[in-house]
């Protein structure tokens, strides 16, 4: 018994030191395994972080390790991170937000405008807010082109200048150049009678399917063209083309004014194959920026055919969705109405060029294919046979999660958005109220609150992206946000359809977690949340704390794509700068 009792002491012992040896190498090992942890690339202290996540909406720090986000919480969790070559940015009380996706718009190479490339920028953000100063820059460029070359110019605001310029007013400005000058919707051309002679155009020619010529009380064509009239692409195909080395140069150029207002992510709505090998190479020079191609769907089939082949598997690229038309333009005031216009009680819009059997056949032709429908459609008369050709898709191929989306989608009473809604179809609308509310007066007023209608979709529970539909609003995506909360014109300071106003962290998330949820991305971004990437951008106010006019005025100090610095604004006496890095390409 005692030899017993013995021999367990001396195993109970055994046991002990065994269990204090276990321990000690378990302390040892768990010590060595946090030594050769990495510490975070990147951290950011102080801060006021709002992630976009109802589960942890605020916080003071992030930790971004590999790209990812590892640690969002306070100042002093972070700091215990920081290792020696650990990035260390002090927000110093300034608001944090997931980086912006605009989930809507065109990138564009950019020229001088006066150069042989150059196409003259109309916009009140370039000084044209009068009919002289139109007048002024075409004169200007006439002065460095060539007789008989066309001169183009984009983006006049006719509410501004005061109406559309005619065929008789740019030819005696003109009258040896063909002159094309593009509304600031993109859906109305003004252009003087060198440009109709070229374009086989006469007083004549009858106007076709989804386009139309406007014409005087005696029957002549005023020079004012209205959405698609064909015969203008030879006069195009005249102009100078740039090399591939300048239209690169001149695409870097457009992403770095990107960066500068945040932006990590954007749609191009409208891709055609040639533009999306300049999105190739960019990115694998180190385009920062992620790319979501919606591929027009005049080349549908070299999507069908190329998007799986490993040639197009490029990091950063998406080629997932077809760019649809079926309506025309809000703010060029050719949207197809049920009920007509407030300023002409026989005028509904232009029709959409397909007919019903066409918009639907394509819609099912893209669904089939497994691929997202992104159809732009305006009028609620447009919007409703848009959502007829999806039913019908569905009904035939019921396909889950598909994310088919409306484009503006911009005159949309209740019963459109909860059909919408029923038929789980996102939106992407306008935000720019600010820059183009005075044309809303020919839609009416009983029109008003249900135009660009942003707050109701959202209570709905439609997906809804932020988005510039650049150029036709600048990408400026804090102008953008007081579009949103205010809808207030800056031209005459008229509130459009204030029951559609949305808050400011409203506003932010559409431009976010909105955003990457039409583009599948709701997963990987638009939050700030622990295991999604660290795209983050850092402003110099706080927008919840400013006069909602003056929203504008927030600058973005630093646009973070995945735990890098893609761009840091001039302040606090550091330099500008941007950041153009590599990704891991097969």
């Amino acid at each position: 018994m005692n030899n017993l009792s013995g021999l367990a002491r001396n195993q109970r012992s055994a046991n002990r030191w065994g269990a204090i040896v276990v321990a000690l190498t378990m302390i040892v090992a768990f010590g060595t395994a946090n030594s050769a942890k990495a510490a975070p690339d990147l951290v950011i202290i102080n801060g006021s972080v709002l992630t976009m996540e109802p589960n942890q909406p605020r916080a003071a720090a992030i930790a971004v390790e590999g790209g990812v986000i590892t640690h969002v919480g306070s100042t002093r969790s972070v700091q215990a991170m920081i290792g020696p070559k650990t990035q260390v940015i002090n927000a110093a009380g300034r608001m944090i937000v997931p980086g912006f996706i605009d989930s809507h718009m065109h990138p564009r190479a950019q020229f001088d405008e006066l150069g042989p490339y150059g196409r003259l920028d109309l916009t009140p953000e370039a000084g044209v807010v009068t009919r002289a100063d139109l007048y002024a820059k075409l004169r200007a460029k006439i002065a460095v082109t060539p007789p008989g070359r066309l001169i183009v110019g984009t983006r006049y605001q006719d509410d501004l200048i005061g109406g559309h310029p005619t065929a008789a007013e740019l030819d005696a400005i003109a009258p040896n150049h063909p002159v094309i000058l593009v509304h600031s919707s993109g859906h109305r051309r003004s252009v003087n009678s060198l440009a109709l002679k070229a374009a086989g155009i006469t007083d004549a020619t009858p106007n076709p399917a989804g386009g139309a010529i406007e014409r005087d009380a005696t029957g002549k064509a005023t020079g004012i063209i209205l959405e698609s009239v064909p015969g203008f692409q030879p006069l195009y195909d005249t102009l100078p083309q740039p090399n591939a080395t300048d239209e690169l140069e001149a695409f870097r150029r457009e992403f770095r004014m990107f960066l500068s207002h945040g932006i990590v992510g954007i749609g191009d709505a409208g891709a055609s194959p040639e533009k999306v090998e300049i999105y190739r190479t960019l990115l694998r020079e180190g385009l920062p920026v992620r790319l979501y191609a919606m591929i027009s769907s005049s080349s549908i089939d070299w999507l069908i055919a190329n998007r799986t082949k490993p040639e197009w598997q490029v990091p950063g690229l998406t080629l997932n969705a077809v760019k649809l038309f079926h309506g025309n333009s809000l703010s060029g005031r050719t949207a197809l109405l049920y009920e007509p216009y407030a300023h002409d009680s026989h005028y509904f819009g232009i029709p959409p060029r397909l007919r019903q059997e066409e918009i639907t056949a394509l819609v099912r032709r893209v669904h089939d294919a497994g691929l997202q429908a992104a159809i732009h459609s305006n009028g609620d008369r447009e919007i409703d046979m848009t959502l007829d050709a999806i039913e019908a898709a569905l009904k035939a191929n019921p396909r889950a999660d598909h994310r088919h989306r409306i484009e503006h989608g911009s005159v949309a009473p209740l019963p459109i958005l909860k059909r919408m809604r029923s038929l789980e179809v996102g939106l992407a609308p306008h935000s720019y109220i600010l820059n183009h509310g005075e044309k809303l007066k020919d839609f009416g007023a009983a029109r008003w609150d249900h135009i660009e209608p942003n707050r109701s979709a959202l209570e709905l529970g439609i997906p809804v992206g932020g988005n510039s539909d650049h150029s036709v609003s600048p990408p400026i995506v804090m102008q953008r946000i007081e579009s949103l909360v205010t809808r207030r014109a800056r031209s005459n300071g008229q509130v459009y359809g204030p029951s559609q106003r949305i808050s400011v962290e409203q506003a932010l998330q559409t431009y976010t977690l909105g955003s990457a949820t039409l583009q599948f991305e709701e997963d990987t971004h638009g939050s700030i949340k622990v295991g999604k990437k660290g795209d983050i951008v850092i402003l110099s106010a706080d927008p919840r704390q400013i006069d909602p006019e003056q929203l504008e005025t927030i600058k973005v100090d630093y646009t973070i794509i995945e735990g890098k610095v893609a761009y840091r604004r001039a302040h606090g006496g550091l330099q500008e700068q941007f950041g153009w890095f590599g990704r891991s390409a097969p």
